[in-house]
């Protein structure tokens, strides 16, 4: 396998003769092969970003954030209001369900 140490005297030449087609295939050559290494370096920038997302600790307290067994019961007279609230919600559906919407004339 033969390495070409030359490359940038190429670019440099085919550059020059940008409007022959022989120079115009190295840029061309040369314009995708940049193409493909950015898109191969955002690929791995963005798994590697996700990986440190995923794996870096969570910010904060999380025991603090969890309330385990601290179940805070509900009273029967707040299970009334709850169930008062719903009802006057179910009433004004009804209510605005049946009474037509007043829209102003557009003219």
């Amino acid at each position: 396998m033969r390495f070409e140490t030359d490359t940038t005297i190429r670019i440099k030449d085919a550059y020059a003769a940008r409007h022959e087609p022989e120079g115009a295939r190295v840029l061309g050559e040369f314009v995708w092969a940049i193409l493909v290494f950015l898109l191969v370096l955002m690929i791995l920038g963005g798994i590697g970003f996700g990986i440190w997302q995923f794996t870096r600790p969570l910010a904060g307290d999380v025991e603090s954030s969890v309330s385990v067994g601290a179940h805070k019961s509900v009273t029967r007279s707040e299970l009334q209001k709850i169930l008062e609230g719903f009802g006057a919600r179910a009433e004004k559906y009804e209510k605005r369900r049946t009474a037509p919407v007043g829209v102003k004339d557009p003219s």
